[in-house]
């Protein structure tokens, strides 16, 4: 009972010294103005995207071609003699263009590559390919028969709504980094800070180092986890503003909100969070100055490990992807990527969360460890060895 008030004691200072519920709401409304300032700006922007481009062409051109162009263009005739000057205003005016048509030849003449000429030249595509087709005396029907795809009726015996289950783990996937990344901030300004300010030395007189290392461990997790939430909140405001000012509506977002796939991610992504922080705690431990340290570069190891674990879209049901479901530094976004595409028997997704549990309570009591004969090495960072070496002397 005494270890779990000091847990919670510690938990708490940590989440209030990091979190600022003012400071995170300031933030929010200032990211959500920027997101609809942005918004109006890139639509005010782009409000005369709309209007066919102009096109300069010679006034024998083809009835067809020019039915087809007057869909995307509008068409300004010049005379052939006028060919030169036109070229010249382009160049001078750096804008327009001038489409010139010599049998099967078209010669385009513009200032620079870009959109609109990728449009004009699938229109010319289209002309030319349907005057070969009246050429060869077929129509677009024959054509269409001729290029039309296999009939086939495809039965499966796992059928599943995979494309919103996917979105979701996506989804999770991204907070639980952005958790992790957030985390890793704190846990450098937590423990490296106290290290120097050699505060943690007198911590450690009054309570047991593990009480201090998992009252960090959840204390900082708590906060990724509540900054997590924020930053989710802002995405849900704006993607229901996006819903709203596109005219799409609203409801679409819910057919992305499979409840059991939620149930599931939410436990996993915990755990993994948990996981992560309490191995950044026991490298953040034998780091003595973060600016120098080689060791830093280590926490970026939850972004390799959550990358590797995507490798299961490809096939979530070879041995590679099984064992990454299993794996615990992986497993907290590879099995749920798994469930949502593939069928995933009971025990699995049990066995894997009782083996990512057990992991963490492992990590967490060598975190301890690992704090508790690095916080008084002072001097020159000490090496992984050492620290081990130091760690057997103690037990």
């Amino acid at each position: 009972m005494k270890y779990l008030n000091q847990v919670i004691t510690v938990t708490r200072w940590e989440y209030r010294r990091f979190f600022k519920p003012k400071s995170e709401l300031m933030g929010l409304s200032i990211m959500l103005l920027v997101s609809i300032g942005s918004y109006f700006g890139g639509k005010y922007a782009f409000s005369g995207s709309d209007e066919k481009p102009d096109l300069a062409v010679f006034k024998d051109l083809d009835n067809n071609l020019a039915e087809k162009l007057l869909i995307d263009f509008t068409l300004h005739e010049v005379p052939a003699d006028k060919q030169s000057t036109t070229i010249e205003t382009i160049s001078n005016e750096k804008k327009g263009i001038l489409l010139v048509n010599d049998g099967n030849v078209f010669t385009i003449h513009a200032y620079k590559d870009s959109k609109v000429l990728k449009k004009l030249r699938n229109t010319l595509d289209r002309y030319q390919r349907d005057k070969k087709l009246q050429d060869m005396k077929l129509s677009q029907a024959d054509l269409d028969n001729i290029l039309s795809p296999a009939v086939i009726i495809e039965s499966f015996v796992y059928t599943k709504n995979s494309k919103s289950r996917v979105l979701l783990a996506y989804f999770f996937a991204g907070l639980m980094i952005m958790a992790v990344l957030l985390s890793f901030a704190y846990q450098f300004t937590a423990i490296t800070g106290e290290k120097q300010l050699k505060i943690t030395e007198q911590i450690i007189s009054a309570i047991s180092p593990q009480v201090w290392m998992d009252g960090k461990i959840f204390g900082i997790t708590l906060t990724g986890i509540s900054s997590m939430f924020t930053y989710s909140m802002l995405g849900i405001i704006g993607g229901i503003l996006f819903f709203q000012f596109t005219g799409t509506p609203v409801s679409t977002i819910l057919d992305y909100l499979y409840v059991p796939s939620i149930l599931l991610y939410l436990p996993f992504a915990l755990i993994g969070i948990l996981l992560w922080n309490a191995i950044l705690a026991a490298i953040a431990s034998v780091i003595t100055d973060p600016n120098n340290s080689g060791k830093s570069s280590l926490m970026m190891l939850p972004l390799l490990f959550v990358i590797a674990s995507f490798i299961v879209i490809r096939d979530p049901d070879n041995a590679f992807s099984e064992f990454l479901s299993w794996f615990p530094l992986t497993s907290a976004t590879a099995m749920p990527m798994r469930w949502a595409i593939t069928e995933v028997a009971i025990w699995q997704l049990a066995g894997s969360f009782i083996v990512l549990i057990a992991t963490f309570y492992m990590v967490r009591i060598l975190a301890a460890r690992i704090f508790r004969v690095s916080i008084l090495i002072s001097g020159k960072e000490p090496s992984w060895r050492q620290i081990f070496r130091l760690m057997k002397e103690s037990v």
